[in-house]
């Protein structure tokens, strides 16, 4: 199992009083000190036109995150390829992984948010065709070779990229967990991450999404060695379960009430689903060890959500160090 720290990026400015700049730079903090812990990864979302996800360039951020860090991976979850011109997200990852010496870790995805497709005024009726051709188009630019791309939404002539990433193969994960989504994923050879209560309602249903998956990715020739399935689901560890709810239940609350899918969730609903680790340190290791079973091998810990104090963050971050990853992993290096 890998450990990772996963930010969404709500912010509630009018209500907290928490200026952007405060929010940004204290996830900077945070990257910093799980990169102190041994996390592996930090992970950024990309979100537009919304308190419910302030950072529209997580490249800037990871940037900055890459300088003041050594060995944690940096990862966006995701890039919304539709949104984009495809050659420019190649430079700019490209870019990133060199100035991290090849620390990248790259989620894409197509987009679910209505009102971000309505603000860039883009149609996302054939948001998946688009994903697949923006898609080509980076995997080809990133050969380094001069390329020409004829896509129905794409096309480049005599293109070379003079700055590709330090990784001879970058990792990418596709942000999908319903079922179609997970087969036709799998059958396309990459891997997926995502969200467990957007796409299921309990731990079995996640684990059939994901054998599913694992059969199509196998079943079309890919190596089954090369899974590797992030999953992210809020967290906050206190010394005993009682002080945890205490503390985290108002913020979870905060965030799936800014959340602009899903409204209907509270953190009764979400913790009788299995799908938090708020509670003691041996209620997290228990509930991670349902979800190593169900498939995940990569937890993105989302800890800062709902207005999170930092301080709170922090501490939560260490008693993870201290008493959950010790539970699990001779640490994996990819």
């Amino acid at each position: 199992m890998k450990f990772g720290l996963f930010t969404v990026f709500d912010n509630y400015k009018s209500r907290l009083g928490r200026e952007p700049e405060d929010l940004l730079f204290e996830v900077v903090e945070q990257s910093e000190a799980a990169d102190q812990l041994g996390y592996d990864s930090v992970w950024f979302a990309e979100h537009h036109f919304s308190e419910y996800g302030i950072l529209t360039s997580p490249q800037m951020l990871l940037t900055l995150v890459a300088e003041r860090t050594k060995n944690i991976r940096l990862g966006v979850s995701i890039v919304t390829l539709p949104f984009k011109n495809p050659i420019q997200v190649a430079e700019d990852y490209a870019l990133l992984d060199v100035l991290s010496n090849g620390r990248l870790n790259l989620g894409l995805g197509s987009g679910y948010l209505p009102h971000e497709f309505s603000g860039f005024n883009i149609n996302g009726k054939d948001k998946a065709f688009k994903f697949n051709d923006a898609l080509a188009v980076i995997e080809k630019a990133w050969t380094g070779e001069t390329f020409s791309h004829d896509g129905e939404y794409f096309q480049f002539h005599d293109v070379k990229l003079e700055v590709v990433p330090k990784q001879k193969q970058v990792p990418v994960w596709i942000g999908a967990l319903s079922a179609n989504g997970a087969k036709h994923i799998g059958r396309m050879g990459y891997n997926i991450m995502g969200v467990p209560y957007v796409a299921s309602d309990s731990l079995s249903s996640l684990k059939e999404i994901l054998d599913d998956y694992k059969q199509h990715y196998i079943g079309a020739g890919h190596d089954a060695e090369k899974i590797n399935v992030p999953l992210a689901l809020h967290t906050y560890v206190a010394p005993t379960r009682e002080e945890a709810i205490e503390v985290a239940a108002e913020h979870l609350n905060l965030y799936l009430d800014t959340r602009l899918y899903g409204k209907s969730a509270k953190y009764e609903d979400l913790e009788a689903r299995e799908q938090l680790l708020i509670g003691s340190p041996e209620d997290v290791i228990e509930r991670l060890r349902k979800y190593e079973e169900a498939g995940c091998d990569h937890i993105m810990m989302l800890m800062n959500f709902g207005g999170l104090p930092h301080k709170k963050v922090l501490e939560s971050m260490k008693l993870v160090e201290e008493e959950v990853m010790p539970a699990f992993k001779e640490k994996v290096v990819q």
